[in-house]
């Protein structure tokens, strides 16, 4: 899951979210929790064409999807 770190006084003044960087992170049973204060009151965000929706208000089926999306680097490499 990435997990994203927001500027909240940042936020404040803008309807966009200031993103500082996000991450995979989860602990040893799955969970996911912030590296910096080590809360698991985190979650999930998901970039789909340029726009960051949180995934908790996704319907059932979106978030099934997600789960069976491969995960990788993909690139095109010219011969």
């Amino acid at each position: 899951m990435k997990i994203a770190h927001i500027d909240l006084k940042k936020k404040a003044k803008t309807s966009k979210i200031p993103i500082e960087k996000t991450e995979d992170t989860s602990d040893n049973f799955g969970k996911p929790y912030c590296p910096k204060c080590d809360s698991q009151n985190v979650y999930g965000i998901s970039r789909v064409v340029g726009y960051f929706s949180v995934i908790n208000n996704w319907n059932r089926s979106k978030q099934a999807e997600l789960k069976r999306r491969q995960k990788g680097k993909y690139w095109y490499e010219e011969d």
